[in-house]
Order: C-alpha cells, then structure tokens, then sequence
C-alpha cells in the first residue's frame, strides 16, 4: 500500500490494523516526526518502551542487525518496534547489497512486529520517484505501507497552521495565516516555532491577528543566522543560500558575519558530533539529561550536549544525516574557511579566497552536499 500523509490524520496509518513496515519518506521532515511519534504511540506500551523498541540508525546498523531485532518477540507491546532513522543513506549504490538483504527478510518477520524506517530529506527530495529504490520500495508496497511525507503547499499549508492554533485554543484570522507563511515560508518545523511564540505572545487572548503576526514574527540577523545554520545541517542548500544572502543584508560587514556564522556551526557540528557518539554508546535522546558518569566525562565541559538535552531528539536525528568522517570532513572546512578569511589562504584547499562572502558561499554549498563530493 501507498498513501501520502495528512498532517493530522494519523488514523491513516494503522486504521486497518498495524503493517509488518513502514517507509516514511519526502521532503517533509516535520511530517514524517508527526507519523512516526504516532505510530509508536500506537504500537508501543509507554511502560514497556526500553524492552518492545529499538531505535537504530542507518549508518551504523547493518540490514542482519535490524531484522534480528525485529523478530525478538514483544514484553508488553502488542507489538516488537523497530525504528532505523538516516534511510537515505540507503539509496547509496555502495548500500545496495543491505537494503536487498533487508528486503528479503521483511516478508519473514514476525506477525507481531513493525519496521518503522525514515529517509530523512535530501537537497534533491522533490525530484526523486522512489523512497529507497524501486526494489525496496515494491517490497514494501507488499508487505507493508509506503508513506509520503510531502512539503505542505497553499490551501493544504493553511489547514496546517490553523489546526496548530486550535489545538491551543486560538483562533487565527485567515490574514494571520498569510502573514505567518509569507513571513516564516512553508518549512513546518520553522512555523511551529513562531505559532508557539504568537500562543505565548497573545496570553490568555483567544483571537491571534495580522498585527500579532508583524509583531512577534522576527526577521533580525540574529534569527536568521540561526535559522541559516539550522539549514546547513538539514543539507537544504537553497535555504540557507537565501539565509545566508539575507544575513548579508542585515550587516554589510562580511567579516563579522563570517566570524559569528562560523562559531555557530562549528559549535552546531561539535554537537552533532557528540549525538553520534551517543548513538554509538547507545543512549537515547530522553536519557542525555542524566548521562552515566563515564560517559559524560567522555563529552565536552563547554558547548555539551547534555547542556542542551532539550534538543538531543532534534540532534540525534539531524546526525543520522552524516557518518564520523563527514563530520571530520566539515571540521576541516570550517578550519580552512575561517583561515581563508583572516588571510591565510592555503594550498590545501585553494577554492577559498581573501573574500569571506565568497568563502561562506563555497562553505554552505560543501557542507550541504556532504557525501556527494569526489
């Protein structure tokens, strides 16, 4: 089966009983978070989280490993959950012997278990016809649901943010709507974060207007540099190009740009840095407040992740995206950036210059296409 998901209709995806598997897939991340929280809400006891799910990523689980844990029988679920974030990484032609073994293993799980798998969105995920490939995909079709997480657009987009505000007992005008998406853009998770801001803003007021919206809808450079680096981890090369140029027109001073845009990612890729490393010792995103002590001594004392547990999930997901040495490999280009604009071009990497608009401009389109470079 096939079908493309509703925000808010997620009824969808178990209203005919639970499938063996699940393919979440498009250019809506936010979309495909929404499906997958409610599938496991469907699936798995709350009290019986740590022993019926098993929350895996691609880069570092091999086809053998995730059916294995799928067919472990449930403790006190109906039913034993499997869920592999960072599939994209799958379409790789280097993958294509894992995703064949997985494909030939899902028609013999268990009845009582479920395969939840996500491909994050990449630069190109509008244009793409399949979710893994055209094998994986038809198997899934098979034996399971395929699920279309597609960017929400006009009338569909509206609905969207209406419905966010009614379910914290605001009512919106339909100038607010357009405000708001005019303002922000149709990235889902960037309108969540100003629709909770209006809700705080307006307080116990039931009506949100269009003068609420100019209000509280910030466009300072402080904003968007955060945004823009924001965009450079989700790889979404076209909005932080457009981010980046916008910072540009908040402060005519290249240099200094350079120099605040710089620590922000640095800082944002050390982060993602220590979600992997987490990952790997197996620690989940609702255990990085109260690390074990060995672990957390293995972590830095400033800039740790644990100093922002309230963004470990957002993390841990955004660092499926990358394997070490992509991020090794974006450490050596920030270094080399940086050098470049305070004057120290090198041989190493002679596409940067003494121009730091330049030299930001090269960077954000490196580090988006992580994994494509020759």
């Amino acid at each position: 089966m096939e079908i493309e998901y509703i925000a808010g209709n997620a009824k969808w995806l178990y209203d005919n009983g639970p499938s063996r598997v699940y393919l979440l897939f498009g250019d809506e991340d936010a979309l495909k978070k929404e499906a997958e929280q409610a599938l496991l809400n469907s699936l798995v006891d709350p009290d019986c989280v740590d022993f019926d799910l098993d929350i895996l990523n691609a880069d570092n689980s091999a086809a053998d490993s995730v059916l294995a844990s799928a067919s472990q029988a449930p403790f006190g679920s109906r039913r034993r959950v499997v869920l592999v974030r960072g599939m994209e990484q799958w379409r790789d032609k280097a993958k294509q012997a894992e995703i064949d073994r997985l494909g030939a293993g899902v028609s013999a799980l268990p009845s009582n278990s479920t395969l939840i798998l996500v491909a994050s969105a990449q630069e190109d995920e509008a244009r793409r016809k399949t979710g893994i490939s055209t094998k994986f995909d038809a198997v899934v079709r098979e034996h399971g649901m395929l699920v279309s997480c597609k960017e929400l657009k006009a009338e569909a987009l509206s609905d969207w943010i209406a419905a966010q505000f009614d379910a914290c007992d605001k009512r919106v005008s339909r100038e607010a709507i357009d405000h708001l998406s005019a303002a922000v853009g149709g990235e889902m998770r960037s309108l969540e974060l100003e629709i909770l801001k209006l809700v705080a803003y307006t307080g116990e007021r039931a009506n949100i207007t269009a003068e609420d919206v100019a209000a509280v809808t910030s466009t300072q450079a402080e904003d968007v540099m955060f945004q823009c680096v924001d965009a450079v981890g989700r790889r979404q090369t076209d909005r932080a190009l457009t981010l980046l140029n916008e910072l540009h027109r908040h402060d005519p001073k290249p240099h200094a740009v350079a120099g605040r845009f710089l620590s922000l990612l640095t800082r944002h890729f050390r982060l993602l840095w220590q979600a992997k490393f987490l990952v790997e010792k197996r620690i989940s995103p609702r255990d990085v407040r109260f690390l074990p002590a060995e672990i957390a001594a293995d972590l830095p004392s400033e800039n740790s992740i644990a100093q922002v547990s309230f963004k470990a999930s957002e993390l841990f997901n955004a660092s499926a995206m990358y394997n070490i040495e992509d991020l090794q490999w974006a450490f050596d280009r920030l270094v080399l950036c940086d050098l470049a604009n305070k004057g120290g071009v090198t041989e190493e990497d002679s596409l940067y210059t003494g121009d730091p608009i330049g030299n930001l401009q090269l960077l954000v389109l490196q580090l988006t296409r992580i994994g494509s470079r020759s």
